[in-house]
């Protein structure tokens, strides 16, 4: 709902007047409004529906962070929208005393010398339709409940400010864990497919890792600085870039069990990715007692896949935890 205030001169008093009218905006098939930043910087659009989330006269912009009230986010075409209501509000009913009052006019020249006929000739005042647009990525807020739509798929919560990378997180792998159930469909002895299946799993979960932190490094740019780059594909880099901002290694954050279990499933990422699974050097320097296997394809288990990814899941909810607490 927007308010749209119009000034209007009383002949009566000789003074100008506020006259209010609440204008309450339409909304898409699924109960959307748009919103637009008004940071010069941003302008950039998003979706909330009415309803859902906190009871708040200030809106935050899930892309900026910029924070001002929820009436100065109307978008553009709205504002449109507005005016023509308000002018239609206004304008006709001022019309329409004047043609009653050019009609009385008329009506007391009968019979006189000199006749005064009236006639106004006006176009039908038309409301300034619009529709609102088409966005990517449709997201309930963990922390208040508010339901929005954004570009692209991490933003901030308009309503409470909360970060949603780790709900997107979490959903990236619960969609690498069903990749693997579909080994259940397939043949015993198709070992391809089922490598092929595993392989997808695990570098879909170090693609979702690495997402998310680029995320948290947005939100957080004085705790994950830019530099250096791709530290969440790295974890040895991301463990010292930890201890120095927040004084904590992920051994601290996550235990040295898991951390040495995630470090060792990186460098099998990275041999799949980039040796069609080959160990080599690089993967013997990064993973004790490994230097047997060299010049041999890694054997990829469905066990370890799954491991693999709910300590992933686990890591991202307390590497979140830290940082958002530091």
């Amino acid at each position: 709902m927007i308010r749209a205030l119009i000034e209007q001169a009383s002949s009566q008093r000789n003074r100008v007047v506020d006259r209010e009218i609440r204008i309450t905006l339409p909304t898409d098939q699924q109960g959307y409004v748009g919103r637009q930043c008004p940071n010069p910087d941003c302008r950039l659009y998003f979706k909330v529906k009415p309803g859902t989330g906190l009871p708040t006269e200030e809106c935050i912009c899930p892309y900026c962070g910029h924070r001002q009230d929820y009436d100065d986010f109307i978008t553009n075409d709205q504002l449109e929208y507005a005016k023509s209501i308000a002018v239609k509000e206004f304008v006709e009913p001022e019309i329409r005393k004047l043609e009653r009052s050019l009609k009385n006019l008329e009506r007391s020249t009968r019979g006189g010398l000199i006749q005064i006929k009236a006639h106004i000739r006006r176009q039908p005042f038309r409301l300034a339709y619009f529709q609102e647009r088409k966005l990517e990525t449709h997201v309930k807020c963990n922390n208040c409940g508010l339901e929005f739509a954004i570009y692209g798929v991490f933003a901030s919560c308009p309503d409470c400010g909360q970060l949603n990378a780790l709900r997107v997180f979490e959903k990236s792998i619960e969609v690498a864990l069903k990749r693997i159930s579909l080994i259940d469909t397939i043949e015993e002895d198709d070992d391809e497919l089922l490598d092929a299946i595993l392989v997808d799993a695990l570098s879909g979960g170090v693609s979702a890792f690495d997402s998310f932190g680029k995320a948290l490094r947005r939100a957080y740019p004085n705790l994950l600085p830019d530099r250096p780059r791709n530290i969440f594909q790295n974890l040895i880099a991301l463990s010292e870039v930890l201890s120095k901002n927040i004084g904590k290694t992920l051994v601290d954050i996550i235990g040295p069990e898991e951390a040495g279990f995630l470090m060792k499933m990186f460098q099998v990422r990275h041999i799949f990715e980039h040796n069609m699974g080959v160990i080599d050097d690089g993967f013997v320097q990064k993973v004790p007692g490994s230097a047997h296997l060299k010049a041999r394809k890694y054997k990829l288990e469905r066990e370890d896949v799954d491991k693999f990814l709910y300590i992933l899941l686990d890591a991202g909810r307390r590497l979140e935890s830290a940082v958002s607490q530091s």
